[in-house]
């Protein structure tokens, strides 16, 4: 009996960070379908007690695929009119997948995209997300593939924001509405005695011998039913482990009798079988198939085949011949599920289950000298690195060799399906620079890693996006005791990190930054470095409103700007200041500084700070009662920053349509005309020389 499957969009929407917006695929002839499990776990979502199931186990015990079962039977349900949740997310979480990624990727995948996401705080994303999935005529199912990659992160990265993680869970435990999510993960991180938790938890142990018998006979295993019930009991009914025995058969060419029983097999069976029967396939991989599995290991990330084919070949698969040499072994390779198709896009991407690609690191220059033979050649593929004659540090250094390659593919692609830098208009625009410097990090070049970042200007554009504890994963890779940078760049990039941190709201990890970055800036005498630092540092006190300490940082690094001749320093440390004062109401000492940091930016056309510059100033004289002037000085902030791409402008309208809506359409606009009116006098005014009008 057929099973029919839901109809997929031709294209599956991608969001930064989410490896994947699609389940795996299920082939229904080869898979099983667990209709009793399914009915479980979407009964426990259905109750009205519960906000969330997480579906645990082991690696490879079938979680995805069991999620990737519920997910197609209800947007099948959806696509025939029956009741299912308005909003089916499916989003993959990867090893750099970050907490905001998912929030945003969430609100936009409901249709309640927050411009100014990255401008709140966690806990402020946080009520977004739960004001957005409380909606009762909007109701959503988000399902969490991989969650483990956010409980326990296999990088640095992983560090950063773990307060929001917290967040996160606590929001879990909330009053949903109708909405629920579904995560798969190794394990769940709640007590599961606590009483009164939203969240259940699923246990995906193993197939029963009936399920794990159906699956061998579907995968093409022709064998006795003792046989194949000995299959399962020695495999412990491993979803995984009996896909990869099928792969192991299938590759060998040996009979499943001489697995199961000749003494020279017996080893597979004892310990971690699944561990061993990987060890078998990647012995009796081609050459080719080899090489690919061996290409794939070096992506964290999913990759189009081109790239897979470039990489293992060292260079573009131009030549026919190759290059469906190379698909038709891929295809192999998928059909034994060694490899797994992930749909981004309108394009098929590739990746490895986690305990193959694992396995193949951990082995990657195991029988090297049989990797490469006349066939493998002639159709260009190389083989690893082998500079070292073996050991770990070889191998550490043939796998560094090899994201270096991975490197120089992404930023090939960058050059030209990159924008150009005042072209990009968000974080999708920089995919393959970002995955470029992960690589150069893996392959020990940090320093070339810190250059390429600062000459893209990667380090304010994801800073305006609000991808912060991306760029914290990338400086603290960069960093000791994973990475080293020149003096002077590993002050900047520390800095930078304490900046990050405080914007988080983690005080501690921020102090700890700036001490480092000033105790390296004075070492080296870092003027403009140890400025930059100070205007960080006070700029943090002065949103917690710590006056005192924050006027000493400033009035230090302006003094250093000054020593330096830094104008585009000074002119920042002058608006600081008048941030500052601003906030202690002191708006006579707040214009001047405005004043005297808006006259160095006109004078040496520094426009990014001016556009801040003049909305501050303009909403200090609305607070002083100068309407039409204030108007005048917001109109021109607003054009000048909307010119700019500024991303933060958001925050400008807000305040304007906020003001539009007290005064009134009528009387809003007519302001509007007065200020446009006498723009260029009030601008005249106040930079002119003297001003008549004092705040």
């Amino acid at each position: 009996m057929s099973v029919i499957q839901p109809q997929l969009p031709d294209t599956q929407p991608a969001f930064f960070g989410i490896t994947t917006t699609t389940p795996p695929p299920i082939d229904p002839q080869s898979m099983m379908q667990r209709a009793d499990e399914v009915n479980t776990i979407q009964r426990m979502l259905s109750d009205p007690l519960s906000s969330a199931v997480m579906v645990v186990g082991s690696p490879g015990v079938g979680k995805s695929a069991l999620a990737g079962l519920l997910y197609n039977r209800l947007l099948l349900a959806k696509q025939s009119n029956i009741p299912a949740p308005h909003y089916l997310l499916w989003l993959g979480i990867g090893t750099y997948t970050t907490l905001p990624d998912l929030i945003s990727a969430i609100l936009t995948g409901v249709e309640m995209p927050d411009p100014s996401l990255f401008l709140q705080t966690p806990a402020e994303q946080m009520a977004s997300l739960l004001q957005a999935l409380r909606r009762p005529e909007a109701n959503a199912l988000i399902v969490l593939d991989q969650f483990e990659s956010l409980l326990h992160p296999e990088t640095s990265q992983g560090v950063a924001g773990r307060g929001m993680l917290l967040l996160f869970l606590d929001l879990l435990q909330k009053d949903l509405g109708t909405s629920r999510f579904l995560l798969t993960s190794y394990n769940s991180p709640y007590d599961e005695q606590m009483e009164g938790s939203r969240v259940r938890s699923y246990l995906v142990s193993q197939i029963t011998i009936p399920e794990g018998m159906a699956l061998l006979q579907r995968l093409g295993i022709q064998a006795l039913p003792e046989e194949l019930s000995l299959v399962w009991q020695r495999c412990t009914g491993h979803v995984f482990a009996l896909v990869l025995l099928n792969a192991l058969l299938q590759l060998s060419g040996l009979p499943l009798t001489t697995l199961l029983n000749a003494p020279d097999y017996q080893a597979l069976w004892a310990g971690d079988v699944t561990t061993h029967l990987i060890a078998g396939i990647y012995h009796y991989l081609s050459p080719i198939q080899s090489a690919l599995i061996r290409t794939l290991s070096l992506f964290s990330e999913p990759v189009p085949a081109t790239g897979i084919f470039t990489m293992t070949t060292g260079n573009d698969p131009t030549n026919e011949r190759s290059f469906a040499a190379f698909e038709h072994e891929l295809y192999l390779l998928m059909h034994l599920r060694l490899v797994q198709p992930l749909l981004k896009g309108q394009e098929v991407y590739y990746t490895l289950h986690q305990l193959l690609r694992q396995y193949v690191l951990e082995h990657y220059l195991e029988g090297n000298e049989r990797r490469l033979n006349g066939e493998q050649a002639a159709l260009g593929a190389t083989p690893p690195p082998s500079a070292l004659p073996g050991g770990p540090e070889a191998q550490r250094v043939a796998i560094a060799e090899g994201h270096m390659q991975v490197a120089s593919y992404y930023q090939r692609l960058a050059s030209t399906q990159c924008p150009p830098r005042e072209l990009r208009r968000g974080l999708q625009d920089i995919n393959l620079l970002v995955a470029a410097l992960r690589h150069l990090c893996q392959g020990w070049h940090w320093q070339d890693a810190c250059d390429l970042l600062f000459k893209e200007g990667l380090h304010e554009q994801m800073v305006n996006w609000g991808a912060w504890n991306t760029l914290i994963g990338i400086y603290t890779a960069m960093l000791p005791p994973f990475g080293h940078l020149n003096k002077r760049d590993e002050g900047l990039v520390y800095s930078h990190v304490g900046m990050l941190y405080g914007r988080l709201g983690e005080q501690q990890q921020s102090q700890s930054y700036f001490e480092q970055a000033l105790l390296i800036q004075q070492e080296i005498g870092d003027l403009k470095g140890q400025a930059a630092t100070l205007a960080n540092q006070g700029e943090l006190l002065r949103m917690q409103e710590a006056h005192t300490e924050a006027l000493a940082c400033f009035e230090k690094a302006l003094a250093l700007a000054y020593q330096c001749g830094d104008i585009n320093l000074q002119s920042i440390m002058l608006h600081n200041l008048g941030l500052l004062y601003h906030g202690m109401r002191d708006f006579r000492q707040a214009f001047s500084y405005y004043l005297e940091a808006l006259r160095l930016g006109y004078n040496f056309r520094e426009q990014q700070n001016r556009g801040m510059v003049l909305t501050n100033m303009g909403v200090l004289l609305y607070e002083e009662g100068l309407s039409t002037e204030a108007m005048a000085v917001l109109l021109a902030a607003l054009n000048l920053r909307q010119a700019q791409q500024d991303p933060t402008v958001v925050l400008l309208e807000n305040f304007l349509g906020a003001l539009e809506e007290k005064m009134g359409r009528a009387s809003y606009a007519l302001l509007c005309q007065e200020a446009l009116k006498r723009q260029k006098q009030v601008f005249g005014q106040f930079l002119g020389g003297s001003r008549t009008q004092q705040p």
